[in-house]
């Protein structure tokens, strides 16, 4: 005995109830639920549907389907990382190696130009809040595509929400509140690192803001085959 149509559609309004928004875990979930109450029905034909379901239900534990979400947005963050550091490598390998270790040198040489003391730090202070609110606002931008769509998926969400890269642009900012005026920005050391990081910082907003974002439908359909079989929205 298999599940109708409509049944199918309850049981994703049933995940959609108990707080799994992603629609790519949602027919996983269906998938699951659906099988194990064929299964029931097969031992027991008289059993209702919603007796099926929420049997089936209960095997999750006191906590639903948590546990399944938070395995899934792991599993999906970790995917995502994969992502953007196959993007990254690219500019540490060549031929692009050649033009970051040139932007690292006009980088290093600007820096060892400013004058010593609170300058220069000031000035690399607002060049990495600069960076920053430039991340922060291409989020912002990026957030609006997804704004109007109607099914939510986990790779989508990681590519047009960047609170996590936002968060992790201010670092260096937090960093260098500590230092004081005659700090490590005046030594060689301090300043090769603060051009790297610099870099960095442009290397992923370019990334995270662009790179992967444009290639946004190309990566959800190589995710989900099922994604290309959507209705647009």
């Amino acid at each position: 005995m298999k599940l109708a149509k409509d049944q199918i559609q309850e049981l994703y309004k049933f995940t959609t109830a108990h707080y799994v928004e992603y629609y790519d875990l949602q027919t996983e979930l269906v998938d699951h639920l659906a099988n194990g109450i064929e299964r029931q029905w097969q031992q027991n034909p008289n059993l209702s549907f919603e007796e099926a379901k929420e049997r089936e239900f209960k095997k999750f534990g006191v906590f639903g389907f948590m546990d399944v979400v938070a395995e899934g947005k792991k599993s999906m963050g970790s995917r995502y990382r994969a992502i953007v550091w196959g993007y990254f490598k690219e500019w540490w390998s060549l031929p692009k190696l050649i033009g970051t270790i040139s932007a690292v040198s006009i980088i290093f040489i600007v820096i060892r130009s400013l004058p010593y003391g609170g300058f220069k730090l000031a000035t690399i202070g607002g060049v990495f809040i600069l960076l920053s609110l430039l991340m922060f606002y291409r989020s912002f931008q990026l957030k609006r595509n997804i704004k109007s769509i109607q099914r939510k998926w986990m790779l989508q969400e990681l590519i047009y929400e960047q609170s996590v890269a936002v968060q992790l642009f201010f670092i260096p900012v937090h960093f260098l509140n500590l230092m004081d005026e005659s700090s490590f920005l005046d030594t060689f050391y301090g300043q090769s690192g603060t051009a790297v990081i610099i870099l960095v910082m442009l290397i992923l907003l370019h990334i995270l803001g662009y790179v992967i974002p444009s290639k946004a439908e190309e990566l959800l359909a190589k995710t989900y085959p099922e994604y290309k079989f959507q209705e647009k929205v």
